[in-house]
């Protein structure tokens, strides 16, 4: 955006700060463009979102779910006349099974993960979903990220932040 800083949203909501992590560097890959970026657990009221560009909104995968408050604020979003801008979608999984059978026996607890749910849930409210839901591997159980989660978030923010207008 030219002559005009753009104000992010980033929700998310963590259980063992890796989603908060993602959040978080997604807000630094926009900031360092010169943007504003909010960065919020949506435990927390909601900020007037008429005044932001655009939100990202991430959750854990936990047993092939999504956090049930981030499908209620794709609502709000839809309610709030948010259709218009865009909202891209981010979540955590994992650790990933090491062979491809107990990858299989794996996948209904992976795929489509919290983000497919969301991705599926926003683009069925009429939301504008930006690009494909980045999805960031956690390798044990409560963590860490996966190596480079970090600078993908940023690199997914920052991708986001080049496309509002």
């Amino acid at each position: 955006m030219k002559g005009k800083e753009m104000r992010a949203l980033v929700l998310y909501r963590s259980y063992f700060g890796n989603t908060k992590a993602l959040a978080e560097a997604m807000a630094r890959g926009i900031s360092d463009l010169g943007h504003e970026t909010v960065v919020q657990d949506l435990r927390r009221r909601l900020p007037a979102l008429e005044h932001f560009d655009c939100v990202m909104i991430g959750s854990p995968t936990r047993m092939a779910r999504v956090n049930r408050r981030a499908l209620r604020v794709l609502g709000k979003l839809r309610k709030a006349g948010f259709t218009g801008k865009p909202v891209a979608i981010f979540d955590t999984y994992g650790p990933m099974p090491g062979t491809p059978e107990e990858l299989e026996k794996a996948r209904k607890w992976l795929i489509p993960g919290a983000a497919g749910i969301m991705e599926r849930s926003a683009r069925g409210l009429g939301l504008n979903v930006h690009g494909q839901a980045l999805r960031i591997e956690v390798s044990g159980l409560k963590g860490p990220l996966a190596e480079g989660a970090l600078e993908k978030a940023a690199a997914f923010a920052r991708d986001l932040a080049h496309s509002v207008k």
